[in-house]
């Protein structure tokens, strides 16, 4: 990135190509920023480096000197933030908020501050000694305003890591301003305050800053004196928000209305849907989960982002070896495959590319969900609802008149799904399903357990797939170490061993918002049915035995394909 400002200032005419060599490696030694290297060096003005910068890159120059930013918008990016990241907001108008950068191709930045403001960002081009004079003049000494009585708790914004910023944030200067402004009026109808327009912003930025931020869920949790909104990142959770009380109610209704819930009913479990346009026009669905607690309602909203498709079996993490498995379980005509793990291991997902990698003309595919989660072209799709008494045993029973080639339950939950499942799988029909268990052998335990008769579990069962989800190391900005002792013996991994093995920790940057990683990899271990496996089935043989004849078969174990993409600098040992 470095490269390209260098590149900008030659097409400039500002610097050559050799100025531009002696300053990087200077910028090398140091470590400090180009810019500032080219200025030390008399190579270039702070100011001559911003317009330059911006005119080929075509970002506007603003000097902050003769043109001081609006007050209320300075306060919108965190301080620290700003300082450390060398930028200040400008201006606001509508959605659209302007901030001045130091340096316009820190495009992360622009990531980063649109999940943090709720606003899109346009850029324009600053000197760094204006910015930080703007920053140190244009920030209130005060902490966060509180919002009504100090009962009420603050609406807030944490900083990198979860740590809350007591700078002013977004939410102080707009959307807390507007709270704030609003009466709080006790007697007023549930149904009224849902729909205040402060809250249904609210709602609008939960929702959508969930959505840019790639979150699996988020939790909206009320507590003794606040309500607290966090997301699930990368299968972490992470705190993004701390609201005042009085919003608690409302906003819950407004989630409750749009997810077809019924909001005077508080004291009962209830599940909902809804879906959100985006800034783009794009649709997202969420699955919403409501449950009482101690302080209030509490709702979960599962974001099932269709955008991200279906990745291709390739791209999931296996092996070469665990994925020509897979690819010959795939290729049967009839028998039933089972992919296991806890819940959130990406068994769905597993399921769904399985699925597309066998999907043509010649093939009937039908899915039976709760919920449809990916949206598959050529597949069709039904939702289970219990409401109707739509289960997945009675789907099933219809769904095998309509002439299936490949059947995909999306849980086997009880004995007649099992039955059914397995009856389907010994007459003609490729049956794939998920079971909550924690390896590959103990998946025949489970059905056991259901009621499935071992005989029957011998003959259908084609094979399983146990997998887990680790985070993935970000690339940018790993690091190699020497691991402590103690981490090795866990590892089973001698001193000898470890010293020809690259071990990596996470350390964190502006490409993985300062977490160490970005995404996350599957780790499988993949059951193939043999002779010898369907003969110990049959015979009723512990779980244990199984395992060790499934090893001895070749089966890679979900440990050993974690070790595996440790050594390879995928995943760190603490994962």
């Amino acid at each position: 990135m470095r490269k390209k400002i260098g590149e900008c200032l030659i097409q400039a005419g500002l610097i050559t190509e050799e100025d531009l060599q002696a300053a990087l490696a200077e910028h090398r030694r140091t470590g400090d920023r180009l810019g500032a290297v080219l200025v030390r060096m008399n190579l270039a003005t702070e100011k001559q480096i911003a317009k330059a910068l911006a005119y080929q890159l075509g970002f506007p120059y603003i000097n902050l000197s003769e043109n001081p930013p609006d007050p209320t918008a300075v306060v919108l990016v965190p301080k620290e933030v700003a300082l450390k990241r060398v930028c200040v907001a400008v201006k606001l108008e509508k959605n659209l908020l302007t901030v001045a950068m130091a340096d316009p191709l820190l495009f992360s930045l622009v990531q980063d501050l649109e999940f943090q403001t709720g606003y899109r960002i346009k850029q324009v081009v600053a000197t760094g000694a204006d910015i930080i004079q703007t920053i140190q003049m244009g920030y209130p000494d005060k902490a966060l305003t509180r919002l009504g009585t100090p009962s009420m708790g603050t609406l807030s914004v944490p900083g990198r890591g979860g740590r809350r910023t007591d700078e002013p944030s977004f939410a102080d200067a707009s959307l807390a301003r507007r709270l704030d402004e609003e009466t709080y009026d006790p007697s007023t109808g549930l149904k009224e305050r849902s729909e205040a327009g402060p809250i249904i912003d609210l709602v609008d930025l939960v929702m959508k800053s969930a959505i840019r931020s790639h979150a699996s869920d988020v939790h909206i949790e009320p507590m003794e004196k606040g309500v607290l909104i966090r997301h699930r990142l990368d299968g972490m959770l992470k705190e993004v928000m701390d609201l005042p009380k009085w919003v608690h109610e409302g906003l819950i209704a407004r989630l409750k209305i749009m997810g077809g819930m019924d909001i005077a009913e508080k004291r009962l479990p209830q599940d909902g849907r809804l879906r959100v346009t985006t800034d783009e026009g794009t649709e997202v669905d969420f699955r919403a989960s409501s449950l009482r607690t101690l302080y209030g309602e509490k709702i979960v909203l599962r974001v099932l982002d269709q955008r991200k498709g279906v990745l291709p079996l390739e791209e999931l993490g296996f092996s070469a070896a665990a994925l020509e498995e897979l690819r010959f379980f795939m290729r049967h005509q009839h028998g039933m495959i089972l992919v296991v793990g806890p819940t959130g291991s990406g068994k769905t997902t597993t399921l769904c590319s399985a699925l597309m990698s066998v999907r043509s003309e010649r093939t009937n595919i039908i899915t039976i969900e709760d919920p449809v989660e990916y949206q598959l072209p050529g597949i069709n799709q039904t939702q289970i609802n219990e409401k109707i008494r739509l289960t997945f045993a009675s789907a099933f029973r219809s769904i095998l008149r309509q002439d299936p080639d490949v059947i995909l339950v999306g849980e086997i939950r009880d004995f007649d799904t099992a039955k059914i499942a397995m009856q389907a799988a010994q007459t003609g029909h490729l049956v794939l399903s998920t079971l909550h268990t924690d390896d590959a052998p103990s998946t025949v335990t489970r059905l056991v357990d259901i009621g499935v008769e071992p005989f029957l579990i011998g003959s259908g069962l084609v094979g399983v797939v146990a997998q887990r989800l680790v985070r993935r190391l970000c690339m940018s900005c790993r690091r190699q170490y020497t691991p402590e002792p103690d981490i090795l013996r866990a590892l089973n991994i001698s001193e000898a061993d470890a010293a020809s093995i690259p071990f990596y920790r996470a350390v964190g940057c502006d490409e993985c918002h300062h977490t160490g990683y970005r995404g996350r990899v599957g780790l499988y271990e993949v059951m193939r049915m043999s002779e010898k496996l369907r003969r110990m089935i049959t015979q009723r043989v512990p779980e244990d035995s199984l395992r060790e004849a499934a090893l001895s078969s070749g089966m890679i174990s979900l440990g050993e394909d974690g070790l595996t993409k440790m050594k390879s600098g995928v995943t760190t040992a603490e994962e």
